[in-house]
């Protein structure tokens, strides 16, 4: 279970972040080896016998790049368009994300979102709260699911 966050430029989430070209030399100036790309789609015999909305998918115009730190890993995506107003990121893991997406975020004056409540995540922070409600409620709901033990039981 991931935290699903947003990048944006600011506070209007109107505002584009900036043209592909330029998002994405900042993303990898800001996280060396992180290049958000078109990932490779599967060969053409292959996607002709997934069902269509599979394909579909697999053929939108997307950009892809994982990032892996210390106990964190962020998978980020955006739609691969001439101009970015946002790039979507998925955090798992236990460590601290923070530096990472300030890294990324505050020497372009870009903001994070947090995708359950949609405030803005306070990088200058050494923690934040978001991050770990997050954590408390996704450990709890795998310990239920450990308590319940397999179906039928």
């Amino acid at each position: 279970m991931p935290w699903d966050i947003t990048i944006v430029a600011s506070e209007d989430r109107m505002k584009p972040l900036g043209a592909r070209d330029d998002v994405t030399a900042r993303v990898a100036e800001a996280l060396p080896g992180v290049e958000l790309q078109r990932p490779p789609a599967p060969p053409p015999e292959m996607l002709a016998q997934m069902p269509e909305v599979i394909r579909e998918n697999y053929l939108r115009l997307k950009l892809e790049a994982d990032f892996e730190g210390e106990e964190v890993t962020i998978q980020f995506y955006a739609d691969d368009a001439p101009e970015l107003h946002s790039i979507g990121a998925e955090v798992r893991g236990d460590g601290n994300p923070l530096p990472a997406l300030a890294a990324v975020c505050v020497p372009n004056g870009w903001i994070v979102i947090d995708g359950g409540d949609k405030s803005v995540v306070n990088l200058s922070a050494s923690g934040s709260p978001e991050w770990r409600r997050f954590r408390t409620w996704r450990d709890r709901a795998i310990a239920s699911l450990k308590d319940a033990g397999p179906a039928g039981e």
